[in-house]
């Protein structure tokens, strides 16, 4: 008998043995789960991916523009305004302030319907902005009746303001660091210059003396 004969005999041996045993079905089960889990796997690394391209393309919304919104919308709700209404307001006043304004505008239009949370949850997704998040957490905690707008956006405007005032320090701080070389350039190195200057005057006369003695 043939080594190939003998292999293909082995090999439907074992196919019999597994269909009368059930291990077909086990093993059938194994592989379709195996390949959900890896369909997963790879629907996750995509999610992933361009998860990180929307970071990579998120907008920039300067600290004290997002204080000025979260003011707004207090100021709106504390006038007996409704958190929507706010938001609407808010719209038309940050229309014209850049990337932030124009996708203020675009989530009122779109998602304010839903609920005004949507709102604050679409801009954190531009901007990228864990105030945002906060803010909206703390919005639905309002609307389920856990806090009141008026604490919810108090918070977050405290938040803001402390933020900003350590940046402002640190930049304080750093001013003189940063100011020590243009300072270096400006200042000592032309006075040290001007002190240099006799004797480098006195050296060039005695180089072009001596060529014109020659």
């Amino acid at each position: 008998m043939s080594d190939p004969f003998l292999m293909v005999v082995l090999f439907v041996s074992v196919l019999l043995l597994l269909a009368a045993s059930g291990l077909d079905y086990v093993l059938r089960r194994t592989w379709a789960f195996q390949r959900k889990r890896l369909r997963r796997d790879a629907e996750e690394r995509q999610r992933n991916l361009w998860a990180r391209f929307r970071r990579t393309a998120s907008y920039h919304v300067d600290l004290r523009e997002l204080r000025d919104f979260v003011i707004s919308l207090q100021l709106g709700t504390s006038m007996e305004e409704t958190l929507s209404g706010a938001l609407f307001t808010a719209a038309e006043q940050f229309e014209s302030r850049g990337d932030f304004g124009k996708r203020l505008s675009k989530h009122v239009e779109t998602r304010l319907s839903i609920a005004p949370e949507e709102v604050i949850k679409g801009l954190a997704e531009d901007f990228q902005s864990e105030h945002l998040r906060d803010l909206a957490q703390r919005l639905e905690m309002a609307r389920d009746g856990g806090i009141s707008y008026e604490r919810a956006l108090s918070l977050t405007v405290s938040q803001l303001e402390e933020e900003i005032r350590g940046d402002l320090k640190r930049d304080i701080q750093m001013t003189p660091i940063q100011l020590t070389f243009p300072m270096i350039i400006g200042v000592f190195l032309p006075a040290v210059l001007i002190g240099m200057y006799p004797l480098i005057s006195r050296l060039l006369s005695n180089i072009f003396g001596l060529r014109v003695d020659r």
